[in-house]
């Protein structure tokens, strides 16, 4: 059976999210990257309030749910359309200048949804809070979170990221692997970001501020720049420091700057 070109830029990301978040379990649990790591072995399985198992199957829930819908569009459109369409042959510059509106567009709306959520006492407490069971986070568990926020926050970015950029099937399922690895950078608790890139582009450690109960209400970006906390007023500045022995890293916030009156 033939899959559209529209089926495939669902299915590869999916793919690449299990696979990329995959090798970083293997490697975490055979302790290569234990200098890196923000938080410890012990600290991912005590301080985490729901279980990986709950974790993967809310994950493999979300992807079965993105599938499905896919599957159904797609069976739409095809019944609509009696005569294959040929997508135009886009230059790579125009396709790299689609993807670049598609990340600024992308970046913009969960930022302002994540802010939201937690700014709004209901949609956090009965939605958005699922995220923060997990607070160590860890690769697997970058997307764990209550289906209908997953539907707002997901489904809706990637909606009109795609709409906005008009980017083709190809190059979303390319736009969206690279979403799915960001997104897993971000969660997986290794400091891996080069310091000269930390002041511009979000990284593990600005996340995992976001994550710790004194950060919670700062650090929102949820994707590639972190240009909206700044600008925006949200942004908590930290330091990384190494653990005693070699034992890894751990991760300070620090209060954010007074304003001047």
């Amino acid at each position: 059976m033939e899959m559209s070109e529209e089926a495939v830029a669902a299915v590869v990301p999916i793919a690449v999210y299990w696979g990329y978040s995959g090798v970083h379990m293997a490697l975490g649990h055979a302790g290569v990257m234990d200098r890196y790591r923000l938080n410890t072995k012990e600290e991912e399985d005590s301080l985490n309030t729901v279980s990986k198992r709950a974790v993967f199957l809310n994950i493999l829930m979300q992807h079965f749910m993105q599938l499905a819908s896919i599957a159904l569009l797609d069976t739409v459109v095809r019944g609509e359309t009696q005569t294959p369409t040929k997508d135009k042959e886009d230059s790579y510059l125009t396709v790299a200048a689609r993807m670049a509106v598609a990340a600024v567009v992308f970046d913009a709306y969960r930022y302002f949804w994540h802010r939201f959520a937690h700014r709004n006492r209901f949609i956090y407490r009965h939605l958005h809070y699922w995220h923060h069971c997990i607070l160590v986070p860890y690769a697997f568990g970058a997307f764990y979170g209550h289906p209908i926020e997953a539907l707002i926050e997901d489904t809706g970015s990637g909606l009109l990221a795609i709409l906005v950029s008009g980017m083709s099937p190809r190059a979303t399922a390319v736009f969206f692997s690279i979403c799915n690895i960001q997104g897993i950078n971000l969660h997986c608790g290794l400091n891996l970001m080069p310091r000269r890139l930390q002041s511009g582009w979000n990284s593990a450690a600005y996340h995992a501020v976001h994550h710790m109960p004194r950060g919670i209400r700062y650090n929102f970006s949820d994707s590639f720049f972190v240009m909206w906390d700044k600008v925006l007023g949200t942004d908590m500045p930290y330091a990384v420091h190494e653990r005693p022995a070699g034992q890894g890293l751990v991760v300070k916030p620090m209060p954010p700057p007074k304003k001047d009156n």
